[in-house]
């Protein structure tokens, strides 16, 4: 069923698509907030609002990266060209980092 998202893949885009340089999947801070706790969870933002880390928000993340600015982090996420397979699974992914 490979269209089914599968966090297997999607950890391995993580690892090799050069998503790790920035984001911790432990919480530790790193140039870009930490994948951990994310999934459904409220993420705060620069201008003090708040938005849900689901589906939407982490799409929106990856295609427009400048979009919305996690609150003590720096806008200067590059924009990578992931297919709309490989961001569900990188979502998938996320979903197990609790």
């Amino acid at each position: 069923a490979s269209g089914v998202p599968d966090a297997g893949r999607g950890q391995r885009i993580y690892e090799s698509s050069g998503c790790k340089a920035c984001h911790s999947i432990d919480g530790s801070r790193l140039v870009g907030p930490t994948w951990k706790g994310l999934w459904g969870e409220e993420v705060e933002l620069e201008d003090d609002t708040k938005v849900l880390g689901d589906e939407a928000y982490i799409v929106e993340s990856i295609r427009e990266p400048n979009a919305r600015i996690v609150k003590g982090f720096a806008p200067g996420m590059p924009q990578f060209s992931l297919s709309d397979r490989q961001i569900a699974d990188l979502i998938e992914f996320i979903k197990t980092l609790k």
